[in-house]
């Protein structure tokens, strides 16, 4: 992952990774027109890792009490629907327009980590952690 999307915190980095990972892996499939099984299978796996890590850091917010824990979740909410449409895309019969619009559907990847900044900012900030080498 590119070092300017890192928030400094091990384990949301991590799972950051993996998820640019599995969405590029969506993303280069529906370039290879992939059987419409495989890239369902993309975009179940990388719903599955959104919700986690959702899951993740609104609990983290919450301990913390993150003042932006509002904002943060509608964003989280918003990335949630727009896979969920991705899944029923990849399900219809004819899909293969709708599916060809799904690496367009990606523009939230960057949303992801600009919130997620502010929350390692804010956890930092509260003393819970250091930043590691070269986060931001």
């Amino acid at each position: 992952m590119d070092a300017q999307y890192q928030t400094g915190i091990d384990e949301i980095d991590a799972q950051h990774l993996e998820i640019e990972q599995v969405a590029n892996a969506v993303i280069e499939a529906v370039a290879a027109k992939d059987a419409w099984h495989s890239v369902h299978y993309l975009v179940v796996r990388l719903y599955e890792l959104l919700r986690f890590h959702f899951a993740v850091e609104e609990s983290l917010m919450r301990i913390i009490s993150f003042p932006d824990v509002v904002e943060h979740k509608r964003v989280h909410d918003e990335i949630l629907q727009t896979i969920e449409r991705m899944k029923v895309a990849t399900l219809e019969p004819k899909g293969e327009a709708v599916r060809g619009r799904l690496a367009q559907e990606f523009s939230f990847l960057p949303h992801i980590v600009d919130h997620d900044r502010k929350l390692a900012d804010f956890v930092v900030g509260f003393g819970g952690l250091a930043r590691q080498q070269g986060g931001a």
